[in-house]
Parts: structure tokens; sequence; C-alpha cells
């Protein structure tokens, strides 16, 4: 009877991870100093609400809180990865902060200022749409590693080795 509660308790929680890696991107830790001079370049200030589609561990999200002031909004669809990024922003005592355990394709984009996501290809070519039909004018969209094809990022952040961040405005 315990294996088979215990053997429940697993699948529930596995299978939620391994559905968000599937339909977003796998677990990737993003490098620290990266995620620093992306917030630099990106211009993210207090008044933003920074949202990040994915929140994995929460990393991004406590950076962002600390170094810009900004209100930073997470979606994570994996248990396993929102628990861990609650703490992680517990921890860290970050102030303005909302954490979602949904699936990023069915949460409101409009009050976005910044979004952040690493996905992979065919998550960000879905994810098109959604951000040009909820987006307000001016907002950023920043994507890691993976351009969004057809768009013309207004900047690119490359060099030293890193992989590539491309950072978009909406008209």
């Amino acid at each position: 009877m315990l294996v088979s509660i215990l053997i429940l308790g697993i699948l529930i929680l596995a299978i939620p991870t391994g559905y968000a890696a599937i339909i977003g991107a796998p677990p990737a830790p993003t490098d620290k100093t990266r995620i620093k001079e992306i917030i630099k370049v990106a211009g993210i200030k207090p008044n933003h609400k920074f949202y990040e589609l994915g929140s994995g561990t929460g990393r991004i999200m406590v950076l962002t809180a600390k170094m810009s002031g900004a209100e930073v909004i997470g979606f994570e669809l994996s248990p396993i990865f929102y628990l861990i990024s609650l703490l992680n922003l517990k921890m860290h005592r970050v102030k303005k902060y909302k954490l979602y355990l949904k699936n990023f394709f069915n949460a409101n984009l409009k009050e976005a200022d910044v979004v952040f996501c690493f996905l992979m290809p065919n998550a960000v070519e879905k994810l098109k749409s959604k951000l040009k039909q909820e987006l307000k004018a001016e907002a950023k969209i920043i994507s890691y590693v993976f351009e969004i094809k057809g768009w013309t990022p207004y900047t690119v952040i490359e060099g030293n080795q890193k992989l590539p961040v491309y950072i978009y405005q909406m008209q």
C-alpha cells in the first residue's frame, strides 16, 4: 500500500514536469552573469511588471527583482519547479512577486512590460500570436537562445562564448 502511494505521488509530480519540458523547454539553468547583463540591457525598471514564462528554479525572477526592483510574475507548470521557485523567492525575501502553478499559454499577459522566455523554437513559434494579441505597445520580449522567426530584434546580446539573447519590442 505504501509503495503504491509513493509511486502515485512520484507520478503526480513527474508527469506535469515531463509535460512542461515537452511543451516549453527542458530545465536548463541560465548563467547568473548573463541574467544580470540581460536585466541591464533590457532596461528593466522598478515600475515594470516582469513576466517569466516557465520560472524553473526562480533564479531569474529573484535576480530581476533584486537588481531592478520590478514586480516579477512567474508561471510554472511543474509542481516540483513551482515549489523550488517559491522557496527561492521566499528565501531571497522578494516582496513584489506572483507565482502561478499554471501553463503560461493559458495566462493573460496584457499587464506585462517585459516577458522573458527560454523556450524551444516550436514553443516560441506557438507563443508569437499570443504575444501579438495580448502585449501592450512598447512591451519587451526577451528570448534566451532562440530568436523569434519573422521578427526583428531591436538588440541582440552576444559574445564571450555565451548563448545569444534576443530582445524585441512590440510596436
